[in-house]
């Protein structure tokens, strides 16, 4: 009788364990392809080719150039966007070429009205390079639109957004004194929202609105690294050559 309650439990012990080595098999399974992603981004990375990350300095380098003029940006709005776009724009090119010397020539009508000129010709160039003492300038125009809306109804007309987005534009202009020779020049334009209004199939509305004077700020920021591209340094991902 002993030994067969003896076996009877060993019976139970073992068909327990079984149990357990199954469940165990089971979650050993399920969690296999869980981590097959993470073993084949591994293969790829380490298998692959290696990378760094350089910094890749101006492709227009100005400190050649000596000391150089800049005309405070011009624009047709009654803002003082134009002081603050100016310094941007300076202190951007500075940032990456730290030796180059600016020197700030103020509006463009007081600057032609020092030299009796009207308009930004060769002669005016020249005189305005003798009287300085600079052998290029930088000059720079912006355009900002009305705030246009937009209004777009959904497919099922039952919501309805509508947005105001304004765009803004900036070109950049490096000229020679000496000869009127545009030595660079460049721009960009670009659209932005302002406000929002929308309303959804449950008739709930939600609004939103941003001081448009505020953001131009943010705006013309953007305009600037992009135009000034070629007088700041980046970063670019090379692979590293093998040995």
């Amino acid at each position: 009788m002993e030994a067969k309650r003896t076996a009877f439990a060993d019976h139970w012990a073992w068909a327990a364990m079984s149990k357990d080595t199954a469940a165990g098999l089971r979650a050993t399974c399920t969690q296999v392809p869980s981590i097959l992603p993470v073993i084949l981004v591994i293969f790829l990375f380490g298998c692959g080719p290696k990378t760094i990350v350089v910094e890749v300095p101006p492709r227009i380098d100005l400190q050649p150039y000596g000391t150089i003029g800049v005309v405070e940006f011009t624009s047709d709005r009654p803002d003082n966007l134009n002081q603050v776009a100016t310094q941007k724009f300076m202190s951007l090119v500075q940032a990456s070429q730290p030796n180059v010397r600016f020197l700030e020539l103020g509006p463009m009508d007081q600057l032609l009205g020092a030299v009796g000129r009207d308009r930004m010709d060769r002669e005016a160039l020249q005189m305005v390079g003798t009287r300085y003492n600079v052998a290029t300038i930088f000059t720079g125009a912006y355009e900002i639109s009305d705030v246009r809306p937009q209004i777009r109804v959904g497919e099922d007309l039952t919501s309805v957004r509508a947005t105001a987005t304004v765009r803004m534009s900036l070109a950049l202009k490096h000229l020679e004194t000496k000869t009127g020779v545009t030595l660079w020049t460049n721009s960009r334009e670009g659209q932005w929202p302002v406000a929002r209004i929308g309303t959804g199939p449950g008739g709930g509305i939600s609004v939103g609105v941003s001081d448009p004077q505020e953001r131009y700020v943010g705006f013309m920021e953007q305009l600037i690294n992009a135009v000034a591209y070629d007088f700041r340094h980046h970063y670019e991902r090379r692979a590293v050559p093998e040995q």
